[in-house]
């Protein structure tokens, strides 16, 4: 495929009707509440909008073999969409400034995204040495089509991650890698979920994915020279609506308290706490607290010794 390139730099985010900030002036928490099959209307147009870009530039100090040898990753957008695929989050941002900063969490494994949108996270989980990468975002043509366009635009041939279409809670037996040998090793090591905790009504669901996809190898405990071991999946997000914010965190208990199939549990821990700029100035709620992004890691322990871990912040 050949990509024509945009000659302007990242794009601005601007704000349609169709998007969060017609909601979020509403207290009624039953406005967010829609499944994913409710909030896909039939297109207006058969015309699809223009699409629109961002760039991502990695810190110099990352060596990354990219397409074209270029030094920045070159993300297409959707148009507007009710999925909000049609942003490059700041969340998705600092999810991979932390992968590069962590290169061990991927080096080597099986690594998928869930709700992946532009798929930032899991490309630069490719190109920085992942064994395999899956992106997955809701089965809709035009997100598919677009994180394709992004794979083939940034990541080198042979070394390019997978794109499949995936409803949270549904059956993950097609994107369940096989185990190399004696049939337990099933599962990823690495699971990113970035900016997906603002969706309430899919916690459950969510956790119904990530109990599936994640490898049941135990996870071992952290050491100064891998101070992430894996398996574990990173959930990174930003409090979008402030007065929400309790909602979205209320994700994490939920992991711990469901019932994975081997009887476990889980443990989560908060790694990251990070300005990155509010991705939309004009929303009500306080900007320090729409504009922080949050990172945290879970892994699954043994039955009844699943919770929250005490903090361990980068640079605290």
């Amino acid at each position: 495929m050949t990509h024509t390139l945009p000659l302007a730099g990242p794009s601005s985010p601007t704000r349609s009707t169709s998007q969060l900030s017609s909601s979020e002036t509403s207290e009624d928490e039953d406005s967010y509440g829609l499944g994913l099959d409710d909030i896909l209307p039939e297109p207006e147009s058969p015309l699809p909008p223009p699409f629109s870009f961002s760039v991502y530039r990695p810190h110099p100090s990352f060596q990354l073999i990219t397409q074209d040898s270029r030094e920045q990753l070159v993300l297409r957008l959707v148009g507007s969409h009710p999925l909000w695929g049609h942003h490059l989050w700041n969340t998705s941002r600092v999810l991979s400034d932390f992968l590069l900063r962590h290169d061990q969490l991927i080096k080597g494994k099986k690594v998928l995204e869930l709700g992946a949108g532009a798929g930032l996270p899991a490309i630069i989980s490719s190109l920085a040495g992942a064994e395999k990468t899956v992106i997955t975002d809701y089965p809709d043509e035009a997100l598919s089509e677009n994180i394709r366009w992004n794979v083939e635009c940034n990541v080198p041939a042979g070394r390019r991650p997978t794109v499949e279409g995936h409803v949270w809670g549904r059956n993950v037996e097609k994107l369940v890698p096989q185990a190399t040998s004696g049939g337990e090793d099933r599962g990823y090591d690495l699971l990113l979920l970035s900016d997906l905790v603002f969706n309430h009504s899919q916690h459950a669901a969510l956790v119904q994915s990530v109990n599936a996809l994640l490898s049941y190898r135990p996870c071992p405990p952290f050491t100064t020279q891998d101070p992430y071991p894996t398996p574990c999946i990173l959930v990174f997000f930003t409090h979008h609506r402030p007065h929400l914010a309790q909602a979205d965190l209320a994700f994490f208990p939920l992991l711990a308290q469901s019932k994975p199939d081997d009887g476990g549990s889980w443990a989560y821990e908060k790694l990251v706490e990070e300005w990155a700029g509010a991705m939309f100035e004009d929303d009500p709620g306080d900007i320090q607290v729409r504009g922080t992004v949050h990172g945290w890691r879970c892994w699954r322990v043994g039955e009844g010794e699943g919770g929250e871990r005490p903090s361990r912040l980068e640079g605290a």
